[in-house]
């Protein structure tokens, strides 16, 4: 079974959404270059911060529906 990329689908999300992913970061109090620079691979990407950003666009979400 494949496992899909949580980093990769919290981009799909937010692009699916329009949602800029530097007001992902403001809400998740996460400095905006972290996500592209874990894209880029130069530093890893922590599950604590990953779901910080998936619940920071779930409450962006929420607020604009």
């Amino acid at each position: 079974m494949e496992q899909s990329d949580p980093l990769e689908s919290l981009f799909l999300r937010a692009k699916a959404n329009r949602i800029p992913m530097s007001a992902i970061c403001k809400a998740a109090g996460i400095a905006p270059t972290t996500p592209s620079r874990w894209k880029r691979g130069k530093n890893g990407a922590t599950l604590d911060r990953i779901q910080r950003l998936n619940d920071a666009l779930a409450e962006i979400l929420d607020s604009a529906a």
